[in-house]
């Protein structure tokens, strides 16, 4: 079986793979941040709106690969 991938979905992969290295730095300061801070993280919010990001692009990447895929899988 050969995989399709379109543009899109490269297109799509790369925005996971710069979306996936925000979150692991963002992530990285939050533990940093709780080392040496009792109150919430000052930057919740924008790590918030890359997962949620994240999951879209995820989502997005599925029905496309599903959509170019699922008729190759069932021959």
């Amino acid at each position: 079986m050969n995989e399709i991938i379109t543009a899109e979905m490269k297109e799509i992969r790369s925005l996971i793979v710069e979306t996936v290295a925000k979150r692991n730095t963002l992530k990285i300061e939050m533990e940093k941040w709780y080392e040496s801070n009792s109150e919430r993280f000052h930057r919740t919010n924008e790590l918030i709106t890359v997962d949620s990001t994240l999951s879209e692009l995820d989502s997005h990447y599925k029905r496309l690969w599903d959509y170019h895929n699922s008729k190759s899988i069932a021959s």
